[in-house]
């Protein structure tokens, strides 16, 4: 390539750079345009599967033969659930085997013991636990809260709308209703804060990403080990009109040995959102809790 020719690709890049980012939607006020309908899935694992180890992706074939034991898999799963008939696993994010993308082994750190205790008390293997009270039960199955901070894309669709000011950003999911609202506006967070169950969230903007930094939560809910002095760091940027890169890294020294970091797109939907506020007509709780009793009665008897 002669000088010329390499000094004008060079002037060229910024240009088109430029060019590509001025085509991405923004506010009235200049800042990237997120809000719209957004959903998100994957029939990637959060974890790669130790029979996939040292295996980052998989070619299409390789893909087309993995899915067949993890859609039954998944299908098992679903069966296990009431009216879930509306789960729709499609296919590998961009051909990976795990949504973790830091460790680079796509799996999550060693938990501590108190990682490993929440595991088992408060994860969602709600089957394997106790049924004594209402208490006893995971926060979505009593219908507290979705599984929405941060967000996780699993088989089933998740769907949600986000509105957007110059001071706020606000999440509406579908599941469980859930409405998260992210002050923009510089405020801190209280060095005592009211521990929620979906924590304190403050974002700003770096460059064309928005960065929302989530901690003081209640201790009554965990993903994966997760404790209350767990601190998120999610991140939103449009990679194209279409479509948003995402990814959160969780920080948690209390119940791992390192932070680990997820990563998945998140793409334009159609909308509305359709109420789904969980609680009319819902049977599940009481009926968990008499199958329980009935176990115990039948575990009783000579």
């Amino acid at each position: 390539m002669t000088r010329t020719a390499l000094v004008g690709l060079l002037v060229l890049a910024p240009a088109v750079a430029a060019a590509q980012t001025a085509e991405l939607p923004r506010t009235s006020w200049g800042a990237p345009d997120l809000s719209g309908y957004w959903e998100y899935r994957s029939t990637t694992s959060l974890e790669r599967p130790a029979e996939l180890a040292g295996r980052a992706t998989l070619t299409p074939d390789e893909e087309a033969a993995y899915l067949v034991e993890r859609h039954a898999a998944i299908g098992r799963e679903r069966d296990l659930q009431l009216n879930a008939d509306w789960w729709q696993p499609g296919g590998l994010t961009d051909g990976r085997t795990a949504l973790i993308v830091d460790p680079p082994d796509g799996r999550l750190p060693a938990r501590t013991p108190a990682g490993l205790e929440r595991v088992r008390t408060l994860d969602i293997g709600f089957r394997a636990r106790a049924a004594d009270g209402p208490e006893d039960r995971e926060r979505y199955e009593r219908c507290i809260m979705g599984r929405t901070v941060p967000l996780l894309a699993v088989s089933p669709n998740r769907l949600a709308q986000i509105f957007q000011t110059q001071d706020h950003v606000a999440i509406l999911h579908e599941q469980n209703s859930d409405l998260r609202i992210i002050p923009l506006d510089g405020r801190v967070t209280p060095a005592a804060p009211v521990r929620q169950w979906q924590g304190t969230s403050r974002g700003r903007w770096e460059g064309d990403t928005l960065v929302v930094e989530t901690t003081g939560f209640n201790g009554k809910w965990t993903l994966r080990g997760t404790g209350p002095n767990a601190r998120y760091v999610e991140r939103f940027r449009r990679s194209d009109a279409h479509t948003l890169a995402y990814e959160f890294t969780a920080y948690d020294d209390e119940s791992f040995a390192a932070p680990w970091t997820v990563a998945f797109p998140i793409t334009g939907a159609a909308g509305p959102l359709f109420e789904n506020a969980c609680h009319e007509g819902n049977y599940s709780m009481p009926l968990i809790l008499r199958g329980a009793r009935a176990q115990e009665r039948e575990r009783e008897r000579p």
